[in-house]
């Protein structure tokens, strides 16, 4: 009976762990906006729930980063002692644990004057409420307006708490992608780059 017993309890918590994976859900940040300048990801979060076993995906040029911090340097986009950088275009975190997580965009006065830092707030897994989510908007979300702001370039207030002042960002070798412009127009390099081969191979093709 014991045995029986066992068995039927290791098959319950089994079942109830499937259930949990197969509700977790995968949220772009920012939605169709991505992780980019003058996004109002305050916004973005309002209204979600995240839970543990949930994933929470960066999509971004190459000219931004993600970086993972503490609470004290996202309160002043401070890049220089991340908890982790990441780049590529394509990060992906996995919600493990409850608890608050913060990520900024390293590039300098991304995070400062660019709106790029987002707060997550894991809270633990719900079946009810995992279940009223999947019935919500796709976790993506729709796209919003753009913030009216100044360029990135130019002095505006980072996150709740932070002090005012210039950043510098920077910091340590390593901690933004090589050769990243701080003031690179939005998607206006990938463009140019298709324009230049475009040139190259007509000049070949005449020659």
């Amino acid at each position: 009976m014991k045995i029986i017993s066992g068995t039927v309890l290791l098959a319950a918590v089994a079942v109830a762990a499937l259930a949990a994976t197969a509700s977790a859900k995968d949220y772009t940040v920012g939605g169709s906006d991505q992780w980019d300048t003058y996004i109002d990801y305050d916004k973005w979060t309002a209204g979600k729930k995240f839970m543990v076993d949930d994933t929470i995906t960066f999509k971004y040029m190459p000219y931004h980063n993600v970086l993972e911090v503490t609470a004290a340097d996202y309160a002043s986009c401070n890049a220089d002692s991340p908890i982790s950088t990441h780049s590529g275009g394509n990060t992906v975190f996995k919600l493990t644990a409850t608890g608050t997580r913060y990520f900024i965009c390293g590039i300098p006065r991304h995070c400062l004057n660019g709106t790029m830092h987002v707060t997550i707030t894991t809270v633990p897994y719900d079946a009810a409420a995992a279940a009223a989510a999947a019935d919500d908007a796709p976790a993506s979300g729709p796209a919003q307006a753009p913030l009216q702001s100044p360029p990135a370039d130019a002095y505006a207030p980072g996150p709740a708490g932070h002090k005012q002042g210039v950043f510098l960002g920077g910091g340590a070798a390593g901690k933004s992608p090589a050769g990243a412009p701080s003031n690179a127009p939005r998607y206006g390099q990938p463009v140019a780059a298709v324009v230049g081969l475009a040139l190259a191979a007509l000049v070949a093709l005449v020659a």
